[in-house]
């Protein structure tokens, strides 16, 4: 090897140590977009493939990003590797969705657990999309008037349909979180890798209306507004860390007959709508 060419390797082997330590600080995986970068610097395919396998990835092997791969000139040992990796991964997420065992990682979620249920006890629950409006009309606006505008009118977010498509028969729940380490999520699971624990969501008691169910999520007057959900009117409740990002909730008091949702209630990414709730209902006490 001439003394130009390992200067070059030298140097590559410099450079991409120094992009793993920077960029694995911070998410710690790699993405199609860290493999471009690595085949651009030069380095051999060989070592991206080891760097592959010994890394968590979260890879795009849709034909539109293959094609992408192949343009900038990414290696096709390396994007086979990519197909593979993520083949494995899908694989084992399928596992895992089907598992009964809820101490087992699970696809990020909120689950409900029913151990009468011997066949299928984890039952996901789904996210519901809400709207937002003011509550009050003419009477709100009549006190308002009369108090010089301290009378408050509040924030209120409604769900479509008198019911949740979850239904249980038990006052005593169960549920459990999955969260995922993902610095890239999509817009169906971003709550369960932005949040890092439960505490960051709430449970919420909802108020039936005819063909919706609503709560109030803030308020406003003249002289200033306020938002968040009332306190009496969240649903205490406890968890405990099962594994990493496996967290089981339980509620100190059983729940009433009714309808309700947990809501995630800190800080929204900017790239990101907080506009999904995850709700389900209680049809009969025990």
């Amino acid at each position: 090897m001439s003394k130009l060419n390992f200067n070059k390797t030298f140097l590559c082997f410099i450079f991409f140590f120094a992009f793993i330590y920077t960029n694995g600080q911070r998410y710690d995986t790699l993405y199609n977009k860290t493999i471009i970068s690595l085949t651009k610097m030069g380095l051999p395919a060989q070592t991206i493939i080891s760097k592959i396998n010994t890394s968590i990835t979260s890879f795009d092997v849709s034909i539109n990003a293959l094609m992408d791969l192949q343009s900038n000139g990414v290696n096709g040992e390396v994007i086979n590797v990519m197909i593979k990796r993520n083949d494995n991964a899908n694989t084992k997420a399928v596992i895992n969705v089907n598992s009964k065992n809820p101490n087992e990682m699970h696809r990020p979620g909120i689950y409900y657990f029913d151990q009468n249920d011997r066949d299928n006890p984890l039952k996901r629950v789904d996210a519901t999309v809400t709207s937002t409006s003011k509550s009050g009309g003419f009477g709100v606006a009549l006190a308002q008037a009369y108090t010089h505008g301290i009378a408050n009118d509040n924030l209120i977010s409604s769900i479509s349909g008198s019911n949740s498509h979850l239904q249980v028969k038990e006052a005593n729940l169960t549920f459990y979180f999955y969260f995922e380490n993902n610095a890239n999520p999509n817009a169906e699971n971003w709550f369960f890798a932005t949040a890092t624990s439960p505490n960051e969501f709430v449970c919420v008691k909802l108020n039936d209306k005819r063909n919706r169910r609503e709560m109030e999520v803030g308020s406003a007057n003249a002289y200033g507004s306020s938002s968040g959900i009332p306190d009496k009117k969240k649903m205490p409740f406890e968890y405990e860390q099962i594994a990493e990002g496996i967290y089981k909730v339980t509620f100190k008091k059983p729940l009433k007959k009714g309808e309700y949702c947990l809501l995630y209630a800190s800080a929204t990414p900017t790239r990101f709508s907080n506009n999904k709730v995850f709700d389900f209902g209680i049809i009969d006490e025990k």
